[in-house]
């Protein structure tokens, strides 16, 4: 690439310096790179391979340009090292010898650029622009060969709310923007952040998810930041922490809602340009990272209460996704239930057909409060506690909370019919059709084949219930008591008493 056309690049990350490691053994050669080269880039210097090593230990730099005659090692077995702790850093090799062979090397090895010595500042710039924009045009290739159906295939939906959640959230991959995500617990908050992570140029990254309800309040700035050694009783060793452990990928803050307010004035100082200070330290350290935030809480109102920083849930609001819960995307649960009952089947080494239809009532009629994750979990004890064939009946342990929605008790019960198989892959009115019948047969069951009762509570005329028993080949003598427990019989024996 020329100069002029390497001059002409636009920033490779806008908001921030590329951080650039330089290794030589000549320290003048160190001071003049770093100096010259302070006003674009994050440069620090080390004149041994083992500092160097040490430095990398702790922070995570863009480019690493190393001398080829290092005074402990020499620099080509010193980049195959590092290529293979931190692929996603780019290496410049710098040399003051014409050596073929070295340069056949280095291309092996996958080297970004060669610079010869004597060279100027100006050579040492455009090298760094290269690779970084060689590096930033891979991943937006990557991102580009990444087919839509690879992000969705980790969300399982038929719902239409849904699918524009991920349609949006496929969006929002593509760039750093930041992302919350709202919903209750057990919607899948979790797997949308780390879809988005795997769709984004970052997926070769770290994915680091620190949970803001799980640590005690003195210490989660320690867990975010890291500390220095001293910085407090008990830390013995510096410790990074999960903004550094992130580095080139994407930091999900799960449960943002929980976090104190004096720490979300610091997030929210760090979330202004990802600059950061160690508990403890006093140096200001720079980390590359993508912010995904999640919450079960409503956000809006704990701001209106004061339990949330309004500058805050602004800066965290650019693209938000709501995840709705399960009870009003019921078309997802066969397919999730079903999904669920293959993996553990699988897991467990059990032979498992399906579902009966009274379980497959159940996990209609339930109002699953916890989620998908309840599900799962009821999926899951149903696969361990079922023989094999189908399963039957799954044990709900919690109660269903009742909606307009849910399914009497009775339906739950079973009826005639009950434990056919559930009937995936058949047309979605006849499936429905055979639910209709189960729930009028459980009706008529109930209220003893009392046409006006069953149609009320049905919430239908009785002509229509006479309609479709006949459509379902249900009579109503199948459902009257016997005889002898009639009024009529009743009648005769008090005669015979009195």
């Amino acid at each position: 690439m020329a100069s002029s056309q390497v001059s002409s690049l636009p920033p490779v990350v806008e908001g921030w310096r590329p951080r650039v490691l330089v290794l030589d053994d000549e320290w003048s050669t160190l001071e003049r790179i770093r100096e010259a080269l302070s006003d674009e880039f994050e440069v620090e210097v080390s004149s041994r391979a083992e500092e160097a090593r040490r430095i990398l230990e702790h922070r995570r730099f863009d480019v690493v340009i190393t001398d080829v005659r290092m005074p402990d090692t020499d620099g080509l077995t010193l980049v195959s090292e590092l290529k293979a702790r931190f692929p996603n850093t780019q290496y410049i090799l710098m040399t003051a010898f014409s050596d073929i062979e070295d340069t056949i090397s280095a291309i092996r090895l996958g080297v970004a650029d060669y610079l010869r010595k004597p060279f100027t500042i100006s050579e040492v710039r455009h090298a760094l622009k290269r690779c970084l924009w060689q590096q930033r045009l891979r991943r937006e290739v990557d991102t580009l060969r990444a087919a839509d159906h690879r992000f969705l295939s980790s969300i399982i939906t038929r719902n239409e709310r849904m699918k524009e959640v991920c349609r949006l959230a496929e969006t929002a991959a593509a760039t750093d923007a930041t992302v919350l995500i709202t919903g209750e617990t057990g919607t899948g908050k979790g797997l949308l952040a780390r879809a988005i992570h795997n769709a984004s140029p970052r997926r070769e990254g770290p994915f680091v998810e620190i949970n803001c309800a799980a640590i005690p309040r003195t210490l989660i700035e320690s867990e975010l930041f890291g500390h220095e050694k001293g910085a407090f009783t008990g830390a013995v060793a510096r410790k990074p922490g999960r903004v550094e452990a992130a580095q080139g990928g994407t930091l999900l803050l799960d449960e943002i809602g929980e976090m104190p307010l004096e720490m979300q004035a610091k997030l929210l100082r760090f979330l202004q340009d990802f600059h950061f200070e160690r508990v403890g330290g006093n140096q200001r350290l720079h980390t590359d990272v993508r912010v995904i935030a999640a919450s079960n809480r409503d956000l809006r109102r704990a701001v209106q209460e004061g339990r949330f920083r309004p500058d805050l849930y602004y800066r965290l609001h650019v693209v938000h996704l709501h995840l709705p819960p399960l009870r009003e995307r019921r078309e997802d649960i066969p397919l999730l239930a079903e999904t669920f009952l293959k993996r553990f089947a699988l897991k467990y080494g059990r032979d498992l057909e399906g579902f009966s239809s009274e379980a497959y009532l159940q996990l209609l009629g339930h109002s699953w409060p916890g989620n998908v994750r309840e599900l799962e979990h009821a999926v899951e004890r149903a696969v361990i506690l079922s023989p094999e064939g189908l399963i039957r009946r799954l044990d709900l342990s919690l109660s269903p909370l009742q909606t307009g929605e849910d399914l009497p008790p009775s339906v739950e019960s079973g009826g005639a019919g009950s434990g056919l198989p559930l009937p995936f892959g058949q047309k979605l009115s006849r499936f429905l059709a055979q639910c209709e019948r189960h729930y009028l047969d459980a009706l008529l069951r109930q209220h003893q084949g009392r046409i006006g009762e069953t149609a009320r509570a049905a919430g239908i005329n009785p002509k229509t219930l006479y309609l479709k028993m006949n459509r379902y080949g249900l009579r109503k003598s199948d459902y009257r008591p016997p005889r002898s427990r009639r009024r009529g019989g009743s009648r005769g024996e008090a005669g015979a008493v009195s």
